[in-house]
């Protein structure tokens, strides 16, 4: 069936039943229910194409993509694509397509959404890896493009995000930690260019200053996800010079998988001679060995709220809407209770 025939059966205008199934506000919910039940007997989806040539605009969510820094790994991909799976889910129902395009750098990654924006008219966009000062945003809101971004800048209220609870998260498992009496708490961080890992670090100072413990710097370090190498070297020598730490708080999987090999190396045993605890995912949950404990939170549930806002934001520009996913901890034995 075609827009046409729908129309006629519905005794509608094509226009309102266009605007009905695009969620138009111009349309009473009343009318806008009837066209999409109606749509669905008769089994009928917009044609996206048609709908291009015919506005010149395309029904379509952009989504770039990085496989360079934080994500150059194939093994580090898992969470990006549940988060993806989430998107999908929210916009199949919605008929609306998803174009991904994948960046190698920095540069690679403007370009992406340059083309996304400037040849193939993508008004809508959701942006990731989100850093404290971040150049997309303000390149898109001179384009005057409508995006959601999965995580925040320093600044961060002036535009729609969803994002993991960060401050909240380290508060839990150092907390967690303490109460499990560990005192001397190393932590091992990515580069605090990126806002999440900014974060995770003045939330971990805030939380043992609440607790009486003063920061070590010894037992701080942020490395690049993209040298697993020189993670392992720089836990090992951590440990090696500091034989009082306890516990290790992973800010990745990586570090986590980089912790793992140091006490090892050390003939450290992970839930008795030392705990390691981190953020949960594919690489912990499956590859490692021992199992790690973990905070785990609903990353598919991030991507299917992102599309859901901007899906909101489409309809009210001005809406400003931002939802923060909270952590629970998975006991898998890696912490021990310090004597």
């Amino acid at each position: 069936m075609n827009i046409k025939e729908l129309a006629k059966k519905l005794d509608l205008s094509i226009t309102t039943v266009s605007r009905a199934l695009g969620g138009y506000s111009d349309v009473s919910d009343k009318t806008r229910k009837r066209v999409k039940k109606y749509a669905s007997k008769y089994q009928y989806s917009p044609n996206p194409y048609a709908s291009i040539l015919a506005s010149g605009k395309t029904n379509t969510v952009g989504y770039v993509l990085p496989i360079y820094g934080t994500n150059s790994s194939t093994l580090n991909q898992g969470n990006f694509f549940q988060f993806v799976s989430g998107m999908s889910d929210e916009l199949f129902s919605e008929s609306i397509q998803l174009q991904i395009l994948f960046a190698k750098s920095e540069n690679e990654e403007i370009k992406a959404y340059e083309k996304l924006i400037l040849e193939q008219k993508i008004e809508n966009i959701v942006l990731q890896n989100i850093k404290i000062n971040d150049k997309r945003i303000e390149f898109l809101n001179k384009h005057k493009i409508n995006y959601v971004a999965w995580g925040k800048t320093k600044s961060n209220k002036n535009f729609s995000w969803v994002d993991l609870d960060n401050s909240g998260a380290i508060e839990t498992i150092t907390n967690y930690l303490i109460k499990k009496k560990h005192r001397n708490i190393a932590y091992i961080n990515i580069s605090e260019k990126y806002n999440f890992a900014n974060e995770r670090k003045l939330s971990f100072l805030r939380t043992l200053k609440k607790n009486k413990i003063n920061f070590n710097k010894n037992y701080y370090a942020s490395v690049k996800l993209e040298e697993p190498e020189k993670s392992f070297e720089i836990i090992k020598n951590m440990l090696k010079k500091n034989k009082k730490i306890s516990s290790i708080i992973c800010s990745t999987e990586y570090s986590a998988l980089s912790a793992i090999k140091a006490c090892n190396y050390l003939k450290l045993k992970i839930g008795k001679d030392i705990s390691i605890i981190t953020f949960d995912g594919p690489l912990v949950r499956d590859l490692s060995s021992p199992p790690i404990t973990a905070v785990s939170f609903p990353v598919k549930e991030l991507g299917k709220k992102a599309i859901n806002i901007l899906l909101n934001k489409a309809k009210n520009p001005n809406k400003i809407e931002n939802y923060l996913a909270k952590v629970n901890i998975i006991e898998r034995g890696s912490v021990h209770y310090c004597d």
